[in-house]
Parts: structure tokens; C-alpha cells; sequence
């Protein structure tokens, strides 16, 4: 008998005891332990704090376990069922990277122009921006090629459109491509860059024309340049 009343009170003070037991639940900081504690303590003062906390780490595995699969489904999933978690923005940012790297892929191998554009304008400032545009010029610089090569024209005369002059051959190859992109069937044949020869010691110039013209094809071409706010001069080849 004398044994079972001090068994008695030893379960007693346990019981009594919710500091100590809270104080390890919130060092293990676990919802295992804390579901722990609840069931000793479920009355004690610390309980709801128990509660929140099981809450959150609960939130924060199920967030880690969305960022481990790292697919649209899992974020989605994530987000449906705790719509107002901190997480949620985040989530909601993965899901458009995913839709727009699958796009990509699609895109890129797609070798169309109107695909690349429309990537292009459904993600600005996409990592895959730049590839985009350069994929967009190779086509098309391919694309006119093709044309001339199956529709070759012969466009004889004594003038040439003057586009641009640079210092550098790199900014002259940009501003090519460029103009390339930008007029791919205004300009009448090829743009050239030619280096002339270094006159009065002041530096030689990249200048960007067109193959030869005559004086009417030239005047034209020059207007519907002008026209779209691309300067050009019109000079004797």
C-alpha cells in the first residue's frame, strides 16, 4: 500500500510539472514532441502555443516536401490546401517558372518565328530572353536566304543606302543584326559592312550600307526607312 501512494504522487507531480515537459518540447521543437506534450497537458497554459507551433511545422514539411518534387502539381497541391500560408507567393512564382521553362522547350524546338515572338511577349524578362532573340534572327536571317537563293534578283545601279557608321566592328555587327531583325523585307538585298581606308589620321569607320541600288529604289527605300525612324543617306556607291 505504501508503495502505490508514493507511485502515486511521483504521477502526480509529473503530471503537475508542464514547465519542464514544455521546456523539452520546445528545445526537440518538433510536432511529435508537441503532440506529446498535448496529450500529458492538454489544459495547461502552454497548449495553444503547443498547438500553433504543431501547425507551423506542419506548413513548413509540407512546403519542403512541394520544394523537393519541385513540379506544378506538388505546388498547386500545396497551396490549395493551406491557401493563406506564407509560402504561397512563392509557390505561386514556381508554378509560372515551370509552365515557362515546359514552354520553352516547346518553342525553342519549334523553329517558328511567331512561336518565339509570342514567348517572347507572354514572358518579358525571361532567362531564356536573349535566346530567344538570337534564335529569332538566325531563322530569319535563314528564312531570307532561302528566298534569295530560290528568287535571286539582280539589282544593278550606281547608289547604296548609308545606315550607320561605328568605331568597332562589334557595335557594327549589333546594329547589323539589328536592322536585319527589324527590316527583314524592306531593305532591297543584303546589308554590308565595309571598313574605307583611314583618311586625315581620324580613325577608320564601320559603315553599314545595302547592295547597290538605282537612284529610284534608293530614294524609296530610304523614305520607308525614314518613315519607320531608321535614319539612312543615300550616296553614290
Amino acid at each position: 500500500m505504501r508503495y502505490a501512494i508514493i507511485a502515486g504522487v511521483i504521477l502526480l507531480t509529473s503530471c503537475a510539472n508542464p514547465e519542464k515537459d514544455w521546456e523539452l518540447a520546445s528545445r526537440d521543437d518538433s510536432p511529435e514532441t508537441y503532440l506529446q506534450f498535448l496529450a500529458k497537458h492538454p489544459d495547461s497554459a502552454q497548449a495553444e502555443l503547443a498547438r500553433d507551433r504543431m501547425q507551423e511545422l506542419t506548413i513548413i514539411r509540407a512546403w519542403e516536401r512541394a520544394e523537393f518534387k519541385d513540379t506544378e502539381e506538388a505546388y498547386a497541391a500545396f497551396i490549395e490546401k493551406h491557401p493563406s500560408s506564407e509560402f504561397v507567393p512563392e509557390g505561386e512564382v514556381r508554378i509560372v517558372a515551370i509552365q515557362r521553362d515546359a514552354q520553352w522547350e516547346l518553342v525553342s524546338e519549334s523553329g517558328s518565328t511567331e512561336a518565339l515572338e509570342g514567348f517572347i511577349k507572354t514572358y518579358p524578362n525571361a532567362p531564356q530572353e536573349p535566346d530567344a532573340e538570337a534564335l529569332l534572327i538566325e531563322i530569319k536571317l535563314a528564312e531570307r536566304a532561302a528566298i534569295e537563293a530560290a528568287t535571286p534578283i539582280e539589282r544593278p545601279g550606281a547608289f547604296r543606302l548609308q545606315l550607320a557608321a561605328f568605331r568597332t566592328p562589334a557595335a557594327a555587327d549589333a546594329e547589323l543584326r539589328r536592322l536585319i531583325a527589324l527590316f527583314p523585307t524592306e531593305l532591297l538585298g543584303p546589308i554590308r559592312i565595309e571598313t574605307p581606308a583611314d583618311r586625315n589620321n581620324s580613325g577608320r569607320m564601320f559603315l553599314l550600307k545595302t547592295v547597290p541600288m538605282n537612284g529610284a529604289e534608293a530614294r524609296e527605300t530610304c523614305a520607308l526607312l525614314q518613315d519607320r525612324g531608321q535614319n539612312c543617306l543615300v550616296i553614290n556607291r
